[in-house]
């Protein structure tokens, strides 16, 4: 996770006064809501003599409609029941061809789940360089049975700007344009219904996002402007940033949007520290909430501090590394 630059963190560090142990609360919100966490399961560490989860903790985490969990290290998928007990493992990816991350991952109701492999480099996405000798610009749809096997595995790719940015959502699978506008380009099942999409991809990526928060309401900057000398106005570029009234430091990445309300990590620096939080906007009816994510131990190295997942009802869940094992935690959605 990328960090603010020193002098913008001396700024943080002035403002907030030093250090100071994070405590998670629920959230942070007007009319939108969330339950306080509930742990739903602790999985324990694999020793090698038990099917516990890598020391290296887990990249992606999926809940399916059986309340099972799917939990992605190294390309391999271990499955576990809704007490955390092991059931399988899952491996969809062909470890010997070449691998450059996950685009999303989402479970449907059947209880099938569905992959979206990228299939380009983040320097080919960003620079839209295309390099036809090292990779192919689009993405790999990968479809599991309830049971594990592959029922689907096919490449999609928009023809007209092949390399654009790819998301799958409620089965739908899109491509995003650099000027937010999008293509559907297959769905699972029925294609999917939802007039707020475009509000998502508008900001899907992660510039676009910071700059459109910067226009929201529980958004504020202090010392964003001031006079030199001649009485000249400036815009003072390290002015400290807040969000829903937690200092901000940057929004890190875009996870989900779901009947309207959009989903995107975000890193705040509260009390002198680096904190990770989910911020969800209601973007048809103005609501926001700022979601506070577990602190994972600090010792322990873990391939991500954080592995989160919503589902199809707008539930957030998080996967994080705790001394005794992975810890799932869940927050609801009020209605």
């Amino acid at each position: 996770m990328p960090h603010p630059s020193l002098k913008a963190l001396v700024l943080l560090i002035c403002l907030s006064g030093g250090g100071g142990a994070f405590t998670p609360s629920a959230a942070r919100a007007g009319t939108l809501a969330f339950s306080p966490p509930e742990r739903l399961v602790t999985i324990p560490w694999s020793n090698g003599s038990n099917h516990g989860l890598s020391p290296d903790g887990a990249e992606w985490l999926v809940v399916d409609h059986r309340g099972r969990y799917w939990l992605e290290t190294d390309l391999d998928f271990l499955l576990f029941n809704s007490t955390g007990r092991y059931l399988q493992t899952v491996n969809p990816i062909d470890k010997q061809l070449n691998y450059y991350g996950f685009a999303g991952m989402e479970a449907l109701p059947d209880g099938r789940v569905v992959l979206l492999e990228r299939l380009e480099t983040l320097a080919e996405q960003t620079q839209k360089l295309n390099y036809e000798n090292r990779s192919q610009p689009g993405v790999r749809l990968i479809v599991l049975k309830p049971d594990g096997t592959v029922e689907k595995d096919q490449d999609e790719v928009d023809s007209q700007q092949p390399h654009s940015s790819y998301v799958l959502e409620n089965g739908g699978i899109y491509s995003v344009h650099d000027d937010g506008t999008w293509e559907l380009l297959d769905s699972i099942g029925h294609p999917p219904k939802d007039a707020a999409f475009g509000n998502f991809a508008a900001v899907a990526g992660t510039v676009s996002w910071n700059t459109h928060a910067r226009t929201l309401p529980v958004f504020r900057s202090a010392s964003r402007f001031y006079h030199d000398e001649n009485g000249k106005l400036h815009t003072d570029k390290n002015a400290v940033f807040f969000l829903m009234g937690q200092p901000f430091v940057e929004g890190a990445a875009p996870l989900a949007e779901r009947n309207g309300k959009i989903y995107d990590q975000v890193v705040c620096y509260p009390h002198g520290e680096f904190t990770h939080s989910v911020f969800v906007e209601d973007s048809i009816r103005k609501n926001y909430v700022l979601v506070d994510l577990i602190p994972a131990d600090g010792d322990l190295e873990a391939t991500d501090d954080h592995a989160l997942f919503v589902d199809e009802r707008g539930n957030l869940y998080e996967g994080v590394a705790k001394k005794d094992g992975y810890r799932i935690y869940e927050w609801k959605i009020l209605e």
